[in-house]
């Protein structure tokens, strides 16, 4: 599944939280914190949000992603999800002349409103697969992320994330910058549920 031009909105404690972490403080100055709001309503008309996904069956599930269930303490997974969300590439050119423009401080604003962007692309995503897991009566995990880079290749590769124009070269490089790329396991509510009511029983 594919969605393009939804809407985000970043939330101004989380980009608050992100930009302090950036610039090393535990306050930020009253005048950044300030022009925050406003940022955010700069920076918003740049984003593109696009975001994608593929499901597949545990008999059907690629070796990778099998592997990487099992390291994650989710081997029983009826299936699994690749997740791909991302804001687009033109948030990195603003960066990029904020900084050729001596605007360092403009440019860690930006920034950690493009990393909230981010996060948010991949909730919003989260937020419908697991209203399609709930039809097939499944629930699903957190998301893991993806960074080991075979593993990256590999999940693009057979998302062909590049039709959507995010990349993964040679040198390791994921572009757009502002991009997420998750695994997700599957497991049927029931099943949970029961074994819930069995830990309980054994704990009676």
């Amino acid at each position: 599944m594919k969605i393009k031009k939804f809407r985000i909105r970043p939330r101004l404690s989380s980009v608050g939280r992100i930009l302090k972490s950036i610039m090393g403080v535990k306050h930020l100055p009253p005048e950044v914190e300030a022009s925050l709001p406003g940022e955010i309503e700069d920076f918003l008309p740049r984003t593109m949000p696009t975001a994608f996904y593929q499901t597949w069956a545990r008999e059907d599930m690629p070796a990778a992603f099998a592997e990487t269930l099992k390291h994650a303490e989710a081997s029983k997974a009826v299936a699994v999800s690749a997740l791909v969300a991302t804001i687009g590439a033109e948030p990195e050119d603003a960066l990029s002349e904020f900084l050729l423009n001596g605007e360092t401080q403009r440019s860690q604003v930006s920034s950690a409103i493009c990393e909230e962007s981010a996060d948010l692309c991949l909730h919003f995503l989260m937020r419908l697969l697991a209203d399609d897991a709930q039809t097939d009566d499944c629930e699903i995990s957190e998301p893991i992320s993806v960074t080991d880079s075979a593993l990256l290749g590999t999940t693009l590769k057979l998302l062909e994330a590049e039709q959507e124009g995010v990349t993964f070269d040679s040198a390791c490089h994921l572009a757009p910058r502002f991009t997420r790329v998750a695994l997700v396991a599957w497991w049927p509510v029931a099943r949970k549920k029961k074994s819930s009511q069995t830990s309980k029983k054994r704990s009676a």
